[in-house]
């Protein structure tokens, strides 16, 4: 090999595989992730080649951005490059469900969203669905939040104008990026709390639901913050609360819904994921190389400009999170009765 960055990290799996061969369980402590059967140890010399990131969205999106800042960051300590491809389809699920049946030896991966796994199968009718089982899930990267969202001439200024409608009388519109969205079941879940007359309008994508909000379409509306910070920066659209448990740290003035005594979070989380065959050596020099990749600077820049919070924890981290989601959202679905019809 003449690559000495190439050199360098094989050089490292090999220290890696001496430790665990030396019974040194504490040495991968927070490195190994199991979440699916182990695989059989691989090819040694992981990566011996260009890995191939499966971006489940067509480009220009948020999971699509993070994942080409995070490309050109990850080279260095993989060794290899990483080539982004857009497999667009079924709200994430076309993509996924390619990388759950890809070959199991680290050289596809993906990009998925929570959502697939948390809302999809549960609001989506005859929705196409992966299951977080199909998948070796490899580390967390990420959290976004959901926001709501009102025209500058709206006579919504905070969230708490919105609660004050409770036993008015009055109806609302509310736009949203699709039933099985955050954006949409953030807002239903909401209404529905607070005892709020709201009629949804769903739109095909965030961006459409934006500018239906700014178009004044709809009396508000909600979405990711980086789906409506340029409008909200410029003055024609404001943000009036988030649904975290705690105030963001990309956005610490904005009020939570939680503050308000509606115990009510809804996040989009993206992370990696492989095949669950996936091998046990290919699973670490990922995790590795994104722990550095994650350590840019142009990436933390990309982050603080777009909103976005870091979620980098292990791979059973991200299994929990996403089965506490899906029986926290599942508890409210059946209460009101949001699953298909």
């Amino acid at each position: 090999m003449s690559d000495p960055n190439l050199r360098h990290v094989l050089d490292r799996r090999a220290v890696l595989r001496l430790g665990a061969g030396l019974g040194a369980g504490a040495f991968l402590a927070g490195c190994s992730v199991q979440t699916g059967d182990g695989g059989d140890g691989g090819d040694s010399g992981y990566p011996e080649r260009s890995v191939e990131l499966i971006v489940p969205f067509a480009p220009g999106g948020s999971t699509d951005l993070i994942a080409r800042t995070l490309g050109k960051a990850i080279e260095k300590p993989l060794g290899q490059s990483m080539v982004i491809i857009n497999r667009d389809g079924a709200a994430a699920a076309v993509g996924t469900k390619e990388v759950a049946s890809a070959k199991g030896d680290g050289y596809k991966i993906g990009f998925p969203p929570s959502s697939l796994f948390t809302l999809t199968p549960q609001l989506g009718k005859g929705a196409a669905t992966v299951s977080l089982d199909e998948l070796r899930v490899v580390i967390g990267l990420t959290v976004e939040n959901i926001v709501l969202v009102a025209h500058k001439d709206s006579p919504f200024k905070t969230i708490d104008d919105v609660i004050a409608l409770r036993g008015s009388g009055r109806r609302i519109t509310y736009g949203h990026s699709g039933v099985g969205t955050g954006a949409y079941f953030a807002q239903t879940a909401f209404y529905k709390l607070a005892g709020i007359n709201a009629t949804d309008v769903p739109f095909g994508g965030g961006g459409p639901a934006v500018t239906a909000v700014l178009g004044k379409q709809v009396d508000i509306g909600a979405s990711q913050p980086a789906e409506s910070m340029r409008l909200v920066q410029s003055g024609e659209l404001r943000w009036l609360g988030v649904f975290s448990q705690q105030r963001s740290p990309s956005l610490p003035d904005l009020p939570t819904a939680a503050e308000k005594g509606f115990d009510l979070t809804v996040d989009q989380a993206r992370f990696i994921a492989g095949p669950k065959s996936m091998p046990d050596d290919a699973v670490t020099a990922l995790q590795e190389a994104f722990r550095e990749a994650v350590k840019a600077p142009e990436y933390d820049d990309f982050l603080k400009k777009n909103y976005i919070d870091r979620f980098e924890v292990d791979g059973a981290e991200v299994t929990n999170k996403i089965k506490g989601d899906f029986d926290r959202y599942k508890a409210l679905i059946d209460r009101f009765g949001l699953g298909p019809k």
